[in-house]
C-alpha cells in the first residue's frame, strides 16, 4: 500500500498540472514508493502520461513539470511521457520499468 502522504502530494500534483496547460491522462508512481521500500528521504518517481508530450515536447513543458513539483511536494520526481510513447512498443528503459513495476493513479474526474 502506497503511503497516505505520497497519495496525497500525486493528487494534489495531478490536480494542479491543467493550470500549467497539461492534461495528464494519468500518473505512474513507481520505484521505492511503489515497492514499498521508501524511507523518510526517498523521492516520488512519477510518470505523467499526457498527449502533451506526443511528439517533439519543448525543454519549457518540462521545466514547468518540475517547477510545480518544487511548489506542490519537493519530493516529487516528474518524468514526460506521451501516450504514444506508454503504449509503443520502444520506450525508453525508465518508462518500461514504471510500465511493469508502477501503480498507476488517474486524475480527479
Amino acid at each position: 500500500m502506497v503511503a497516505g502522504d505520497t497519495v496525497e502530494a500525486i493528487g494534489s500534483y495531478l490536480a494542479a498540472l491543467p493550470g500549467i496547460g497539461i492534461r495528464p491522462e494519468f500518473a505512474v508512481l513507481f520505484g521505492s514508493q511503489a515497492q514499498r521500500e521508501h524511507d523518510q528521504w526517498s523521492d516520488i518517481d512519477l510518470v505523467i502520461v499526457s498527449t502533451t508530450f506526443d511528439g517533439a515536447t519543448d525543454r519549457e513543458r518540462i521545466l514547468a513539470l518540475w517547477r510545480l513539483a518544487a511548489r506542490v511536494d519537493s519530493r516529487i520526481e516528474p518524468i514526460a511521457c506521451g501516450l504514444s510513447e506508454w503504449t509503443g512498443d520502444d520506450p525508453r528503459p525508465i518508462i518500461e520499468i514504471a510500465r511493469e513495476q508502477g501503480i498507476v493513479f488517474k486524475p480527479a474526474a
